[in-house]
């Protein structure tokens, strides 16, 4: 299952956001899942705007079965319009803090490799 990543990136130091997304993307290979971080599929550039950076995420988002929404993703305009494109798109949602090793949030999914 494929799980994109989305918290908070604009106006926070770069390098917080890489080790931010790089440990919640350890953290859900080891459970079993092919992550999906949004730094790596747009990697910073200098002067690129914004809604170039929302075009490429989206497009990646949408090839993923899940979303996993980062504690400070309410403070994101860009995870916020993620987390409406998931939730319209009837994709699992996962949140950082609720998501647990038994699974009980999520029942139906299998449980095997984790």
């Amino acid at each position: 299952m494929r799980v994109y990543v989305s918290g908070k990136i604009t106006g926070l130091p770069m390098e917080a956001v890489k080790e931010k997304f790089a440990w919640h993307s350890s953290f859900l290979l080891a459970k079993g899942y092919t992550p999906v971080n949004p730094i790596e599929v747009s990697p910073y550039e200098k002067g690129k705007a914004w809604h170039d950076y929302m075009k490429e995420d989206i497009a990646e988002l949408l090839t993923c079965d899940a979303i996993y929404m980062l504690r400070d993703w309410g403070q994101s305009k860009g995870a916020r319009v993620e987390y409406q494109i998931a939730r319209e798109m009837g994709m699992y949602i996962f949140f950082e803090g609720e998501f647990n090793a038994d699974r009980s949030l999520f029942p139906e999914l299998k449980t095997e490799n984790l």
